[in-house]
């Protein structure tokens, strides 16, 4: 998780207007605008650990965040 979040600073804002990346409706939205939509995509450095480490970015403010499933 740690890893994941150094990079988050590397991803550019504009990867929100990327047509391939899913995107999903979150119940509780953005942290930052509580916005309810984000794309999200699995972070490269995942295959390191055994947790699965998705990035999400909102699409209104770009703010980005890291969740980890097991």
């Amino acid at each position: 998780k740690k890893v994941a979040k150094n990079i988050l600073a590397t991803i550019p804002d504009a990867v929100i207007d990327d047509p391939t990346l899913a995107r999903r409706e979150l119940e509780e939205g953005c942290e930052m605008c509580g916005y309810k939509e984000a794309v999200f995509f699995q972070s490269d450095e995942s295959y390191q650990t055994k947790a699965l480490s998705l990035i999400f970015v909102c699409c209104n403010c770009s703010h980005k965040w890291v969740s980890d499933q097991e």
